[in-house]
């Protein structure tokens, strides 16, 4: 679960969370659900919208797609180029500088919390999306076991400047681009005791409580 990103942090202070063994479960879970959602496939046009320090980005290196990452901090995409080779743009997601329908797929974590316009970010993600191709956004779920377990924690920065959308928001947000589907993962609370073994079979049960994912990931077809 990316922890947000504002002038509170540094840019090597917020990648450091991911090496720590909560963001690196975390990552794993967050990250298998989004390349699941996306499917790419070699050669697709994909952006990272939000790429902060590469990390997801790195991740995609085998999907044999290009991969483009966007971000509108400067410090953030100078520690993005330590784990990717992807070519990357300093831009807000607000106003992406590439052409309509230009590209396969466009996928945005832990994004929309942090902008002041939701709706104009989805807009532009899906203006830049291909017909068939597809929209995935990653957003956090304060009304999670970790949600609640972490409340304090959130009303704290980097946390006390981020905006959470419930489901029905996220679910409002793609109604203009094309038909969604939502599901939640990341069900552990936080770093457990025995979180190697335990969130493994929490994460396979989750299915069941859907909602109460700590990650809720939106999926829009682009038609």
């Amino acid at each position: 679960m990316t922890a947000g990103r504002t002038t509170i942090w540094s840019a090597a202070g917020y990648d450091a969370w991911f090496d720590q063994p909560w963001g690196r479960y975390a990552h794993a879970v967050e990250t298998a659900a989004v390349l699941a959602a996306l499917r790419p496939v070699p050669g697709w046009r994909l952006l990272d919208a939000g790429c902060g320090t590469g990390r997801l980005l790195a991740s995609m290196f085998d999907t044999g797609a290009h991969r483009i990452g966007l971000d509108r901090d400067p410090a953030m995409l100078e520690q993005a180029r330590m784990h990717t080779t992807a070519p990357l743009l300093l831009a807000d997601a607000g106003a992406l500088p590439l052409g309509t329908a230009s590209l396969d797929a466009v996928v945005a974590v832990t994004l929309l919390e942090f902008v002041s316009d939701p709706a104009a970010v989805v807009a532009e993600m899906c203006r830049v999306t291909r017909p068939g191709g597809r929209v995935v956004i990653g957003a956090l779920n304060p009304k999670s076991p970790w949600g609640l377990a972490h409340r304090h924690r959130l009303r704290r920065p980097p946390w006390d400047g981020a905006e959470f959308l419930g489901r029905r928001q996220l679910q409002a947000l793609a109604r203009t681009c094309g038909p969604a589907t939502l599901h939640g993962v990341l069900f552990v609370p936080g770093p457990v005791p025995g979180l190697s073994r335990l969130g493994p079979l929490v994460e396979s049960l989750g299915w069941l409580v859907s909602p109460l994912g700590a990650f809720q990931v939106l999926i829009i077809e682009r038609r």
